[in-house]
């Protein structure tokens, strides 16, 4: 059997009220920690065709609102995960917890509390990402840019 790819799609879901959607993680990497909807896209899948059917079968939510917004690069300890990050805003959808072994459960927080919650660096960085409308200033973001050969 082969090593999955460390590559993923996470999606930065805005409702209404301009609150972000967060799962708290189970049985997997970082176990207690939020993340965004997302996961890995299996082998020749295209990487849109993977947020939607990621977001699909964690949420329950379908949108044709997504749009893509930048790359990020996490370290996982023992290799790097690149994430295509993808956002879709004014969601009226309520999500489902359709991975009950994967998620504890999904909530809305308002994104200028999230502060103090413990989510993902990379998950973390494409909600940095978002507010600054693809860009970060921070020195965790401006490091990945520069991974990449990107000069900021």
């Amino acid at each position: 059997m082969k090593e999955p790819q460390h590559i993923g799609t996470c999606v930065v879901l805005v409702n209404l009220h301009g609150q972000v959607l967060l799962g708290k993680r189970k049985n997997s990497y970082k176990a207690g920690w939020y993340g965004l909807p997302g996961g890995r896209v299996e082998l020749n899948e295209p990487i849109a065709s993977a947020v939607e059917r990621e977001l699909s079968e964690e949420t329950g939510i379908v949108t044709s609102s997504l749009r893509y917004l930048g790359v990020v690069r996490e370290n996982q300890e023992t290799y790097d995960f690149v994430h295509f990050v993808y956002v879709a805003e004014q969601v009226a959808d309520e999500p489902q917890l359709c991975e009950p072994d994967k998620c504890e459960g999904w909530e809305w927080m308002d994104i200028e509390n999230i502060a103090d919650k413990e989510i993902l660096p990379g998950h973390a960085a494409a909600i940095e990402m978002y507010q600054n409308k693809g860009m970060s200033s921070t020195p965790f973001f401006r490091q990945i840019l520069n991974d990449f050969g990107i000069a900021v």
